[in-house]
């Protein structure tokens, strides 16, 4: 996309059109206050913000129609804005034509049929700008952002208090969330994230949405399955205590549950009823199950208490060893001869004869070899213990469960004999039979297979999450950001140096966790707002944005192939002399100047005719590659606006 032509309109529907050559160096230049800053405004205006950042003036007292005439290269679009109401700085009104030869239309032809929005969106389909999102990271409170045209514009463009500051590199950045916004787009507009990234962020969200659903069904299925296993256990031992079922020792699954549907059928009612005896003799039973479990619990418990006083006694007793052993291991750093056997009879102070020896060397160090040893007993028991305690800690588990199952059987007896005591013998044997079918109707259907068919959906669902989240790492992303970024800071380090600005010997690099340039000097990295004065400021913008903008065309990304500087030679131009010729009356400034112009100059021919830069300023040197590149000059009267425009607004004077 390349800007051809901007088409003001006022309201007695005349035009004035501005040209601009496609694939060249366009400057404008002119005196002050003549609307050169302006163009910037409007260009950014017709590419879809919203808000018309005009000075309020001739321009907003004269204009009512904004519009731009754009090259997409395959075609062309014209976009046209209206200005806002009075009172107004925004509006999403807009005009959006395509066409392969349209020209700037008639103020009768605009109509405003489209937003802001869809000039953005269409003009950035247009493009190549594709379906994007950043994501930011798991609990961050930022909204998600998908790069568009106006995102794009924001690499295009520099105001005149944009180029010559030391604290903001890119247009707009100042401005709250901008520079989060910055950071979350440009890699999308360096192609460091993939081509299908939505497409594959909209599967990610979809398959993390599976995977909590197969969590969910599964994690409700393991509870059913163990509610049911502990459920279908207290109705087996309660059946057993009523003489229903034969044996104690409950079968697999569907074998119990067969059981105990044949023991409630009606045709169990024919058999033959279990006598008092019978019963409390197995009630009995399930009490002495009870409490042989209660035991067992207890032992466990006892088992696991001597195995952690252990484990603390061998705590201070490993000290105690380990100081031992410290002060003994200092017997090899003397070099003494562990092989001596013969001890140290006299005073190493006085030379007497000492009554008890000192122990020889041999001594020491076969009584460090003895803690040593103990010490990797403490350490060797340690993993053994470990698997000790989790052992008791699962078998305790398993007889707390089965407790519970047989409490609860126990528990459901009582009850039923308490229910069953004020009816007949037949009426209380069929209540008992009736609440265990009803007790067995209501059990969860959660098989051994579907268990597994679920736990096989979980592990599908946890492995599609994981490869994609492996496709969108983050720290890949910046990998791909870091490795595109160092053919951007070659140029940068080229380009400085050529421009003999201050480091630009040294290595130039472009750092986007801040939004800035750093020269890596030899006393270390020295960013932007650590380099001194206005034109090594300028400088540095123009290089970082010149080198971004080689790289986009030469990797055919998605970005607007217009670079549009303001005012970038403010610093040179002190005076109105200055502005009003065109060229500085320093030699040191009108040189620093040429070299500025030269170089945009040879970069726009070098990737011609892919990229199109225009700047509007005071310059206006002689050289014949400047002035073929001046595309409006307004000096002499020349200015943005016609004077017979602000006469038609103009207030009459009174009559007298």
């Amino acid at each position: 996309m390349q800007l051809l032509a901007i088409a003001l309109y006022n309201n007695s529907g005349d035009r004035r059109i501005l040209e601009f050559k496609p694939g060249a160096l366009n400057v404008v230049t002119g005196e002050s206050k003549t609307g050169k800053s302006a163009l910037l405004d409007i260009l950014e205006y017709c590419l879809g913000r919203d808000s018309l950042q005009m000075p309020i003036g001739p321009i907003t007292q004269t204009v009512t129609w904004y519009a731009a005439l754009l090259d997409l290269g395959a075609g062309r679009a014209f976009v046209a804005r209206p200005a806002p109401l009075p009172g107004k700085s925004s509006t999403q009104r807009a005009m959006l034509r395509f066409g392969q030869d349209l020209q700037p239309l008639e103020a009768a032809e605009l109509e405003a049929d489209v937003d802001s929005n869809a000039v953005r969106e269409q003009l950035g389909r247009r493009i190549g700008i594709e379906e994007n999102l950043h994501e930011p990271p798991p609990g961050s409170a930022r909204n998600s952002v998908e790069a568009h045209l106006g995102h794009a514009a924001l690499l295009c463009l520099q105001r005149q208090s944009e180029i010559a500051n030391q604290t903001l590199l890119f247009h707009r950045q100042g401005e709250p969330g901008m520079a989060q916004t910055l950071k979350d787009t440009i890699p999308y507009f360096l192609g460091a994230v993939p081509r299908d990234q939505a497409l594959r962020r909209a599967q990610l969200s979809a398959a993390r949405r599976d995977l909590k659903t197969a969590e969910t069904a599964f994690r409700r299925a393991q509870e059913a399955a163990q509610l049911a296993g502990a459920t279908l256990s207290a109705l087996w031992q309660e059946a057993y205590a009523l003489g229903m079922v034969a044996t104690l020792e409950e079968p697999e699954r569907g074998t119990a549950v067969a059981a105990l549907q044949a023991a409630v059928a009606p045709a169990a009612s024919d058999l033959a009823p279990t006598t008092d005896r019978e019963s409390a003799s197995r009630t009995e039973q399930l009490l002495q199950t009870r409490d042989n479990l209660r035991n067992q619990l207890r032992s466990v418990a006892a088992e696991r208490e001597i195995l952690l006083q252990q484990e603390s006694t061998e705590v201070g007793f490993e000290g105690a060893v380990h100081t031992q052993r410290a002060r003994l291991t200092s017997l090899h750093l003397l070099g003494l001869d562990p092989d001596g056997t013969s001890p140290l009879t006299a005073c190493a102070l006085c030379g007497n004869t000492m009554d008890n020896p000192d122990p020889s060397v041999a001594d020491l160090d076969r009584h460090l070899r003895r803690l040593s040893e103990q010490l990797t007993g403490i350490e060797s028991a340690r993993p053994a213990r470990r698997t000790a305690l989790t052992a008791l800690d699962e078998r305790a588990d398993e007889l707390r469960a089965q407790l519970r199952t047989v409490e609860a059987a126990l528990r459901q007896i009582t009850a039923a004999t308490s229910a069953a005591d004020q009816m007949p013998q037949d009426a209380a044997r069929n209540f008992t039979r009736g609440r265990i079918h009803a007790t067995l109707a209501s059990l969860p259907a959660a098989s051994d297979a579907e268990l597994q068919r679920l736990r096989q959906l979980l592990e599908f669902a946890q492995q599609r999450v994981s490869v994609l989240e492996a496709e969108l790492d983050p720290a890949e992303e910046r990998e791909q950001v870091t490795s595109r970024l160092v053919a951007v800071s070659q140029d940068m380090t080229a380009w400085a140096n050529h421009l003999e600005l201050e480091h630009g010997g040294s290595s130039v690099r472009l750092d986007l966790s801040r939004l800035t340039v750093v020269a890596d000097t030899e006393q270390g990295p020295a960013p932007l707002f650590r380099i001194g004065s206005g034109e090594n400021w300028v400088g540095y913008h123009l290089v970082a944005h010149l080198a971004l903008h080689r790289y986009f065309v030469r990797q055919h990304r998605p970005v607007p192939r217009i670079l549009m500087l303001d005012q970038p030679t403010q610093v040179w131009y002190r005076s109105e002399v200055d502005q009003r010729s065109g060229e500085p009356r320093s030699d040191t400034d009108r040189e620093a100047v040429s070299r500025l112009f030269r170089l945009i100059y040879d970069v726009v021919h070098e990737l011609a005719p892919h990229l199109q830069v225009i700047i509007c300023d005071h310059a206006n040197l002689a050289e014949d590659w400047f002035q073929e590149s001046v595309v409006h000059n307004w000096r002499h009267g020349e200015k943005l606006i016609p004077q017979e425009w602000v006469d038609q607004v103009a207030p009459r004077p009174s009559e007298s």
